[in-house]
């Protein structure tokens, strides 16, 4: 079934959204939940807590990507579930993954306005990145794998993969300061 079809649904309050929605991209959200939790009853629970929060949520919004839509959902639901796990323990390997990023990304504290200026500049900023360097950084900073599993996901040595994310977010910074986005 289509994206479209599907967004429909939701806005008909049909209840096989939710199995449409699940079927489609099921196995997606709990790749993004398992390899930010590694527990399999909280990334079922945080792929549960996706299609209640997608079903609240559509309408009124309409996504144009309703892949991304419930991929984002569920990874900050994971995140926020690794959170509260994890309080008084940061020793996630995805918190060191996170912390690479610290220099670059504005303040959290910043308003919904600042989020949605900052998403877009990532978008274009990503966009002109090279297809390598785009697959890197979004697999370690979007679905949190490790330096090594991209590599040998990509075919690539480990090094070449370290090397590329640190160059990738340097350019990120740069370009940050450059278009006035860095706080």
């Amino acid at each position: 079934m289509k994206d479209t079809q599907i967004i429909e649904l939701f806005f008909r309050r049909a209840g096989e959204a939710i199995t449409h929605l699940a079927e489609k991209y099921g196995a997606m959200c709990r790749t993004i939940a398992r390899r930010i939790l590694w527990d399999e009853r909280d990334s079922e629970e945080c792929v549960n807590d996706t299609w209640l929060q997608t079903w609240n949520a559509i309408p009124p919004q309409r996504p144009a990507c309703l892949g991304g839509f419930v991929g984002r959902i569920t990874r900050n639901l994971a995140l926020n579930r690794l959170d509260y796990n994890r309080a008084q323990k940061r020793d996630s390997a995805l918190v060191e993954t996170f912390g690479e990023l610290n220099n670059t990304l504005p303040d959290p504290e910043d308003t919904v306005a600042d989020e949605v200026t900052f998403r877009d500049f990532l978008n274009r900023f990503l966009r002109r990145q090279s297809e390598e360097y785009r697959c890197y950084f979004l697999r370690r900073y979007w679905y949190g794998m490790s330096v090594q599993e991209i590599a040998r996901e990509c075919g690539v040595g480990e090094e070449k993969v370290k090397s590329a994310l640190f160059r990738t977010r340097n350019k990120l910074r740069q370009a940050m300061e450059e278009e006035g986005v860095y706080v």
